[in-house]
C-alpha cells in the first residue's frame, strides 16, 4: 500500500492517521500523527471583551446622544467559520505536503466539505483519492477504513 494518510475533520477537530500496512498484520493499522481543534465550539461570550453599551451612538446630527450602541454582532458567526476552513485547510496542506505522503482519504462533515475543498491547494486536492461527505470524527479508529472501502472504487484500498 501506499503511503497513506487518512483525515477525518468537521468543523471542530481534525484527527489526522497514518496507515500502517505492515506485512505481519493481517489488517492495515492507523496510527494516530495529528489532532487538532479549532475553537468553533466555544460560546462567543467566552472570546469577546467588549460589553454590549461601550460605545456611544451618534445620531443623525452627528452629535453624541445620551444612548449607548447596542453592539451589533454583524455576521461574526460567518467569520468565525471562514477562519475555523482556513486554518483546518492550512492544516491539512501541511500534512499532506509532507514529502513521505503519496495519497490522502479525507473524510470531512457535508457542511463544509465543498468549502473545504475550495480553500486546500490544488496539489493537495490532487493527492485526494477518496472524499467522503461524513462526519467521521467520532468513528473508532477500526472502523474508519470500511468507510472508505464502502466509498472507494474496487481496489482503491490494495
Amino acid at each position: 500500500m501506499k503511503n497513506t494518510l487518512i483525515i477525518v475533520t468537521d468543523l471542530e477537530q481534525l484527527k489526522a492517521y497514518r496507515v500502517d500496512n505492515d506485512p505481519l498484520h493481517s489488517n492495515p493499522r492507523l496510527e494516530l500523527i495529528d489532532t487538532f481543534k479549532t475553537g468553533a465550539a466555544r460560546k462567543l461570550v467566552e472570546e469577546t471583551t467588549d460589553l454590549a453599551g461601550r460605545f456611544p451612538r451618534a445620531s443623525v446630527a452627528h452629535e453624541i446622544m445620551g444612548g449607548m450602541s447596542a453592539g451589533e454582532r454583524h455576521n461574526i458567526e460567518l467569520e468565525k467559520r471562514k477562519r475555523c476552513l482556513r486554518q483546518l485547510s492550512r492544516r491539512i496542506n501541511g500534512l499532506v505536503k509532507a514529502p513521505d505522503v503519496e495519497r490522502c482519504f479525507l473524510a470531512c462533515s457535508r457542511e463544509i466539505n465543498n468549502a473545504l475543498l475550495a480553500e486546500l491547494d490544488p496539489e493537495v486536492r490532487a493527492r485526494i483519492e477518496i472524499d467522503v461527505a461524513s462526519d467521521l470524527t467520532k468513528v473508532n479508529r477500526s472502523d474508519l477504513l470500511s468507510h472508505f472501502k464502502s466509498a472507494s472504487r474496487a481496489g482503491a484500498l490494495a
